[in-house]
């Protein structure tokens, strides 16, 4: 009997009800493990690393173990060498490849709703918000029939404050044609991308990450790739409208729709950017904002008796 064969064998001997679940349960969470992993890297440059990566460490493994079978001395103890150097700077090594990915992950979390900042980039008022959107809107639809190129990002729940640096500070209202004029050729804040958050333009002229996939379609220029990389990296939505051809497209979570419509771009962005009812959701910042202005309230209250 083979050693395989006498592990299934003693395995099937020892196993009860509860530990057959047991080792279902393991196998379920190990592969759901390794699919999310596979997803986070998917259709970025850290997938082919991940792909290199594997290759090196069987081709040193399995030159380590032919030199060890064919007598190879010296080259057993090279390839040996090489696989524990490499295994010592492996934790080091994959921190480094998939920073991108980490960082992304992270940041995702952080937006969670335990921990989410109180979803300070949702638009508050309804009223405002509709309006918001309708605004933006009717500039995309003007600057795409023109043809004028533009790139909108609009906040969600993760702050955008390390990119509101990169550009211009302003702090004005969400109408068409503030929107239309900053992205007039030749102005002076025509280039880079405008961030609106809580209803109101709050930077323009910004730069953001591009993205490193590689299986963007053709064509696309540094407006998408910025678009996609900066969705990649927090959980904001970006409008596009293409300068050579007035295509508006709309990115999310590193995904690009395109060829749409105005009236299919207000009812993304209707649904994407609807405020949230926060009244009764619990979140850390609003636990401990309710901590710090819980003695004023008190005082108010003692002031009003």
């Amino acid at each position: 009997m083979s050693a395989l064969d006498k592990f299934f064998a003693e395995l099937l001997d020892n196993l009860t009800p509860l530990r057959g679940l047991s080792i279902v349960v393991d196998i379920v969470l190990t592969s759901l493990l390794f699919y999310a992993l596979l997803r986070l890297i998917s259709n970025t440059r850290a997938l082919q690393l991940a792909q290199g990566l594997a290759i090196y460490y069987i081709l040193v493994y399995g030159i380590e173990w032919l030199s060890l079978k064919f007598g190879l001395l010296a080259l057993n103890s090279v390839f040996s060498w090489l696989r524990n150097f490499s295994t010592s700077f492996l934790p080091l090594l994959l921190v480094m490849v998939f920073q991108p990915e980490l960082r992304r992950m992270l940041g995702r979390l952080g937006s969670s709703k335990l921990v989410a900042a109180d979803a300070r980039g949702q638009l508050s008022d309804m009223r405002d918000w509709e309006e918001s959107v309708d605004e933006i809107v009717k500039s995309v639809k003007y600057l795409s029939m023109n043809r004028i190129g533009a790139l909108i990002c609009i906040q969600r729940q993760t702050g955008l404050e390390d990119y509101v640096e990169t550009g211009v500070r302003l702090d004005a209202l969400v109408r068409a044609e503030t929107l239309s004029t900053l992205f007039y050729p030749n102005s002076a804040l025509h280039d880079g991308g405008v961030i609106i958050a809580d209803n109101r333009i709050v930077a323009a002229r910004c730069l953001f990450p591009l993205t490193a996939s590689a299986e963007l379609e053709r064509g696309l220029g540094t407006r998408h790739r910025a678009a996609i990389g900066i969705t990649e990296e927090t959980d904001c939505i970006v409008v596009v409208v293409s300068e050579q051809t007035g295509v508006i497209s709309l990115a999310v979570r590193g995904k690009l729709t395109r060829y749409l419509s105005p009236l299919e771009l207000r009812g993304m962005l209707l649904v994407m950017t609807k405020p949230a009812a926060n009244e009764h959701r619990f979140t850390l910042s609003a636990l401990f904002r309710g901590r710090k202005s819980s003695p004023g309230k008190r005082g108010g209250q003692d002031g009003q008796a």
